[in-house]
């Protein structure tokens, strides 16, 4: 698979200068968008400032890229330095801002893409997001929002401290909350995700977004298979709807290669069973696009063969299992309890404590299962607290409901064997 990039910007038809700056480089893997914030001049002197800062330190770490394995400790490296070059970019513009008249507060926001490939074609892309500029992942019909703005609204909202109406009533409402250069370091979201052949990243500017943000339609757009001229399309569709900011569009396709691999093609139908099957387990059901990706990164994928034991009664086991191909038994005290199937997930109390399983659970076919150990559980609560409140909280609702099943259960058979016993102890009862 390989990796083909376009990207263009435009002034739009309400603003008298383009304060948007875009970087396509395919030699260090690097496409960017960047959209300055600060009155005329101030801004696009701040987002090619930082657009130019990052991309300079990208070139310095180049050297991750060759010999790149995609093993979690290789894509850690890419994001630390991806991060370190968007901190970087904050504290040159900061600086700039300080030394030069009327450009005090001047800043940008970024949205970056670092892709990387293995040696047998494996491609990984590595977000680094400061602000309201957004990234869209597209995949045949769905479309993922991996990037989450860093405005007024969308903090109040996902914090809990305003409902929907109240934050977009607010008259703070799209004001921006993260910007690169507004302080000398700042904080950058990043992410890790897999490309697929097919597979199509969109980096663009809210001049954008505020006109084309139907999933649906973007969708259809960016499907095309003309990706040269998909940036000035996307661009016209905002200038033909108003055009009232500054519009910058960047395309990123995995492009198969010639003839097609069919190891290519099996890895995307792996990568999107994965993580369709994840999107429906009721721990996930309530993340969004970019927490579900943050999520799924941490998962490891597994095959088993026929008759392994994957947890065995009485053991110590700290791992959830999400079944995506294949069937398990389930059983206690060797009595068979039931069998599980695709889409099935167990083990979850492991994630939470060290007391001994309650049951041991085989493969009985060939399956292929997604594991999360407890270690990489807590590095996901760790990195993001509004995540972690919402597994905590849907993890709770699920142990409540086991919970209640459980004494049910065990009520059914109290009432079952005392009645048994009366039964058999009443001298009045029935021949």
């Amino acid at each position: 698979m390989q990796i083909h990039a376009y990207g263009d910007t435009d002034v739009g038809r309400s603003r008298s200068h383009n304060e948007d700056y875009i970087v396509v480089d395919p030699e260090t893997g690097l496409f960017l968008v960047c959209d300055g914030m600060g009155g005329h001049a101030s801004g696009e002197v701040a987002s090619e400032t930082a657009a130019r800062a990052v991309q300079r330190h990208m070139a310095s770490q180049v050297h991750l890229l060759h010999h790149f394995d995609g093993s979690t400790e290789a894509c850690e490296a890419i994001e630390q330095a991806l991060r370190a070059a968007i901190q970087a970019a904050s504290a040159e513009v900061f600086d700039l801002a300080r030394g030069a008249q009327g450009r005090h507060g001047m800043g940008t926001t970024c949205i970056a893409l670092m892709t990387a490939t293995t040696s047998d074609g494996a491609v990984k892309g590595i977000m680094g997001h400061v602000g309201d500029s957004r990234m869209y992942l597209v995949r045949g019909t769905a479309v993922w929002q991996l990037s989450q703005d860093h405005t007024f609204f969308n903090d109040a909202v996902r914090n809990g401290m305003m409902s929907v109406e109240e934050a977009n009533a607010s008259p703070w409402s799209n004001m921006v909350t993260r910007g690169v250069g507004i302080q000398s370091s700042v904080a950058v979201d990043t992410l890790v995700f897999d490309i697929v052949e097919n597979d199509t990243v969109l980096l663009c500017s809210d001049g954008l977004t505020a006109y084309v943000e139907d999933h649906y339609e973007l969708a259809a757009v960016v499907a095309d298979p003309a990706l040269p001229g998909l940036p000035k399309r996307l661009i016209g569709l905002a200038n033909e709807r108003g055009g009232g900011d500054n519009i910058s569009a960047v395309l990123v396709r995995g492009v198969p290669e010639m003839p097609a691999r069919p190891a290519d093609a099996q890895r995307r139908v792996q990568v999107t069973t994965n993580l369709q099957t994840l999107r429906h387990i009721a721990l996930f059901m309530d993340l969004d696009d970019s927490e579900l990706v943050r999520v799924f990164r941490r998962f490891e994928a597994v095959d088993y063969e026929p008759g392994t034991v994957l947890i065995r009664e009485g053991d110590n086991t700290d791992c959830l299992y999400v079944v995506v191909e294949g069937d398990v038994r389930i059983s206690r005290v060797g009595r068979q309890v039931t069998t599980l199937t695709r889409g099935a997930h167990f083990g979850e109390m492991g994630l939470l404590n060290q007391r001994p399983r309650s049951a041991t659970v085989t493969t009985t076919s060939p399956v292929h299962a997604l594991i999360l150990e407890r270690g990489r559980f807590n590095d996901v609560l760790r990195e993001d607290s509004t995540l972690a409140a919402k597994l905590l909280y849907k993890l709770a609702q699920i142990l409540s409901l086991r919970l209640d099943e459980n004494i049910s259960v065990e009520i059914s058979e109290t009432s079952e064997r005392a009645t048994r016993e009366l039964g058999v102890l009443s001298p009045f009862r029935r021949m």
